[in-house]
């Protein structure tokens, strides 16, 4: 039984220290540190520091490519597409966006320029996080555009692209994106690191994966998750966490990885209390004893996923997902 929690915005080895103390002293079994793009340019020999301090604390550590190519999760930039625009993802009105293309043989080297980095730093596993096609509204743009429509899309699809987003698009998104994750995860297990993928909790719509065997299934994953934030998404607690803890639950017996999921713990409010409560309670139930929480002390350092009164969820949510861990 573990629980992790995510934690970002402190490059001081000396307070990140005091940091992990704090989360193992708690009882917290895992910590993911997030490594952006900036990271990745002025503090890469850092996270490798801050990595074998929270292994000194006896934390298990996932990192993440927080925002690398605008193609992950993540409130981070990325240096890369702004320095090469021509990688980002074409809108269907032909607008270049600063979202990278999964396509683009560029941006796939670079994603194993991070990956090769993030190794090196001595984190126990590599995480996919929320690996998505240009979100529009994220660069100000209306939601009724897509992407992509670029050259190496063209190329992929082999005959002229549709104007519209028909179930064919469709289809070819997933099966582009299916195969993005499926080389993430290749270039890491070939190093004997540890593959870790976590999805957007969609199985439909424009930025769903329909068949979330086809990601299961990849050779050489370990850790395959999710992310059913009930808020976020304007869903109740125990059924969205509920729904998805039982697919991951299953996929991950069905195809032999480990299965995993993260509760909300940003953007929520004390009156939230019950309702994280619950979401830990049905994850449990369910079966997820690899359980985290986005993220730490509840986000109240960012003020964009702070709620009123941090402290009081970071409280609720310890609470919650340590309980049966120090039993």
């Amino acid at each position: 039984m573990g629980a992790g929690v995510a934690y970002f915005g402190s490059r001081i080895l000396r307070h990140v220290v005091a940091d992990m103390q704090d989360l193992a002293a708690r009882g917290f079994t895992g910590v993911l540190h997030t490594f952006s793009e900036n990271d990745l340019a002025y503090y890469r020999e850092t996270m490798g520091q801050i990595v074998a301090a929270s292994h000194d604390c006896g934390l298990e550590v996932q990192i993440a490519p927080w925002g690398v190519c605008q193609m992950f999760g993540g409130e981070a930039e990325s240096r890369f597409t702004s320095h090469h625009r021509d990688v980002g993802q074409v809108l269907d009105d032909g607008t270049r966006t600063p979202s990278g293309c999964p396509n683009d043989p560029r941006v796939r080297a670079f994603v194993h320029e991070w990956i090769d980095a993030a190794i090196d730093t001595g984190a126990d596993r590599i995480f996919c996080d929320e690996p998505h096609w240009v979100h529009p509204e994220h660069f100000g743009i209306s939601t009724e555009r897509w992407g992509c429509r670029c050259e190496h899309c063209r190329e992929r699809f082999g005959a002229e692209l549709p104007d519209a987003l028909t179930p064919e698009m469709v289809a070819f998104r997933q099966r582009c994106l299916v195969d993005f994750v499926g080389d993430f995860v290749a270039h890491v297990a070939r190093q004997g690191a540890g593959p870790a993928v976590c999805l957007l909790p969609l199985t439909g719509g424009v930025h769903g994966i329909d068949d979330w065997s086809s990601v299961a299934a990849l050779p050489g994953l370990q850790t395959f998750g999710t992310d059913p934030y009930w808020k976020a998404f304007g869903e109740g607690a125990d059924a969205m966490v509920g729904e998805y803890a039982r697919r991951v639950v299953g996929l991950a017996r069905e195809y032999d990885v480990r299965p995993q999921l993260w509760i909300q713990g940003f953007r929520l409010e004390p009156e939230d209390a019950d309702d994280i409560r619950s979401a830990v309670r049905v994850a449990r139930e369910a079966g997820i004893e690899d359980l985290w929480t986005w993220g730490f002390e509840a986000c109240g350092h960012m003020s964009a996923l702070g709620g009123s009164d941090p402290a009081a969820v970071w409280d609720v949510l310890c609470e919650a997902l340590l309980t049966e861990v120090r039993a």
